[in-house]
């Protein structure tokens, strides 16, 4: 058991891991509410990753309403550290909880997972968001009437700094992408001011939608549908570098 960490050394390492993360996080994974910065559970994940942790989904069911209380979907999460489980989480979705009300099942059943895989990570690394500068709560969790406003579709799309390039990469090379999952808001056709077509896409990441550009044209079919739009660094920020339906996480019933 001597490789085992003290925990002096484990609080080192784990503050070593977070600053190496901690800007791509910041900058990727927490929105602002009210003035606050929240970070997201896929930043938490994010985070968890890199310390070496893995989050997994046990179970997912719909209780069925009784003696006067909604029905929800209730999912159980673990994370785990070299097989073993060091923490748990239960997150539930209301039947009658705005606006998840009004969305399909199917979505209702992962914010469940994402609000589950959430709780069980705050157990492990809730001390990360302190030295992160967020709130002590995930963006899943706080309340939708406090929750961003989406922007409309007329306004300019939201800018994302690039993700950093790996030393050593060589000019030319595929650079690291990034990937955005969620439920397509919307698919806009528009016109630069040289004349040019480019695409917006809209994506609901949570509670919140995510508007992102594209120089290639977008189906708008992909309206409504769960899609992944993958990014690539472009100039000071990143574009569409492709959009495809994602099916994954589709549980069946």
């Amino acid at each position: 058991m001597g490789d085992l960490l003290s925990p002096q050394d484990r609080v080192r390492n784990n503050q070593a891991v977070l600053a190496s993360v901690a800007k791509l996080v910041t900058e990727h994974y927490v929105i602002r509410v009210q003035g606050r910065g929240y970070l997201t559970v896929a930043g938490a994940q994010a985070v968890a990753t890199a310390m070496g942790y893995t989050t997994a989904v046990e179970s997912v069911k719909h209780v069925a309403a009784s003696d006067g209380m909604a029905g929800y979907w209730e999912a159980h999460a673990t994370v785990l550290a070299g097989g073993a489980v060091i923490g748990r989480g239960v997150g539930c979705v209301f039947d009658d909880e705005s606006p998840w009300n009004k969305r399909p099942q199917f979505a209702r059943q992962m914010m469940a997972q994402t609000r589950a895989t959430g709780r069980a990570l705050k157990g492990v690394m809730g001390w990360a968001t302190a030295l992160l500068g967020t709130e002590g709560s995930f963006h899943e969790e706080m309340p939708s009437e406090s929750s961003t406003t989406a922007p409309e579709p007329s306004a300019a799309p939201r800018r994302l700094a690039a993700p950093p390039k790996a030393s050593g990469d060589a000019e030319g090379l595929p650079g690291p992408f990034q990937q955005i999952r969620g439920k397509c808001a919307g698919v806009e056709e528009k016109t630069s001011k040289a004349g040019k077509p480019y695409w917006r896409i809209g994506v609901e990441a949570g509670e919140h939608v995510e508007w992102f550009t594209s120089f290639k044209a977008i189906d708008t079919g992909f309206q409504g549908q769960l899609v992944t739009v993958e990014l690539e660094p472009y100039r000071d920020g990143v574009k569409v570098k492709d959009v495809f339906i994602d099916v994954a996480e589709e549980v069946p019933f």
